[in-house]
């Protein structure tokens, strides 16, 4: 699909770079303060980040992104596909980077960490602009660095923030990331009209949610998010919410997979004919053999605990009888020992 690129008239010659380097869609405009500033600021002061602080430590950047650095004046937000559900990446086989196929995996992460290729990608767009604005700033971010670049994309008409909190467009869906270039060029634009709000009466993402991590009013409680519990997090969950994670062992879809704007993606069903054996792998692995395996990928950012955490929560929902043997084996390990506990409760209940 050819994707929507909204560029002034003076950086027209970028489309086809754009397009080539395999983003789906481009929009560019002044930086201003994010339209949902205070909202996000209300977020933060509920507490609905959670164990998240660096969140609150950058709020004041998040306000005015000229704290980064006052030549900013401008920002290309930019979408791409998850590469697992790419045209041009049909024929790479799902979780290939992570030679682990039958444990549930976010979408995003089923992938070489794309904070690496996405900023790769960005990049080259820079060295691009750089050619015709040599005395110019330039900055690529993903969402890793402390913008709200969600606002921006809506406000470069790239999609509507929906009921789950994700960046939706019409055709597209959700499935793709953000980034953008932080730039201090000032061209004449016209303001992009920002998408209009399709979820309408639907609420199929808030039903949807085994912890009812969304609420009525748009708000996401992270501290009820699957994802967060999985990923974000660096403690163990309550019990009602352990009981809630199901199979997930890294990140949830559940709020975009049942978004009726997602139904033209097509999204690969796993399978679970490896579950036990994949478990088991991460259950007696090392520390040192976790980094090393999953080091270019995102499961990396739940280190050796984190991944252990996940796989002992599926391991009990699941009731895998026959990795009782390995749970067994964490009843004395700090910090986890008390899950491992949990664990074999939980697989002996009727």
């Amino acid at each position: 699909m050819i994707g929507e690129v909204r560029l002034p008239e003076d950086l027209l010659f970028l489309k086809d770079k754009i397009l080539d380097l395999g983003f789906s869609s481009c929009g560019y405009s002044a930086v201003t303060r994010p339209l949902n500033y205070e909202k996000y600021k209300q977020w933060l002061e509920k507490g609905y980040h959670g164990e998240m602080l660096y969140l609150q430590k950058h709020l004041q950047i998040k306000q005015n992104l000229q704290e980064i650095n006052p030549q900013i004046k401008s920002i290309f937000s930019l979408t791409h596909p998850y590469r697992v559900l790419s045209q041009k990446n049909k024929d790479t086989p799902l979780n290939s980077s992570l030679k682990i196929s039958s444990l549930k995996i976010a979408h995003y992460a089923q992938d070489e960490d794309y904070h690496v290729w996405l900023l790769e990608k960005l990049e080259a767009l820079i060295r691009e602009l750089q050619v015709f604005f040599p005395n110019e700033f330039f900055r690529a971010t993903t969402d890793s660095f402390p913008i709200l670049e969600r606002d921006f994309a809506y406000q470069n008409g790239l999609g509507w923030i929906g009921k789950n909190s994700c960046l939706i467009h019409p055709k597209r869906g959700s499935f793709f990331l953000i980034g953008n270039i932080l730039s201090s060029l000032y061209l004449k634009s016209e303001v992009p009209t920002p998408l209009h709000d399709f979820c309408g009466k639907c609420n199929r993402c808030i039903e949807a949610c085994p912890t009812s991590a969304i609420q009525e009013n748009r708000t996401l409680d992270a501290k009820r998010c699957i994802s967060y519990w999985t990923i974000e997090s660096k403690s163990i969950p309550p019990d009602e919410i352990k009981n809630k994670i199901g199979d997930h062992f890294f990140g949830c879809d559940i709020c975009q997979t049942v978004c009726p704007w997602n139904q033209k993606v097509g999204i690969p069903i796993k399978t679970n004919d490896l579950l036990a054996s994949d478990l088991r792998f991460i259950l007696e692995a090392s520390a040192e053999l976790l980094k090393e395996k999953f080091k270019t990928t995102a499961l990396s950012r739940s280190k050796a605990f984190g991944l252990k955490r996940n796989a002992l929560i599926v391991i009990a929902n699941q009731r895998i009888e026959e990795l009782r043997p390995e749970v067994e084996t964490l009843l004395s390990e700090d910090g986890i020992g008390s899950l491992a506990a949990w664990t074999l409760a939980e697989m002996s209940r009727p």
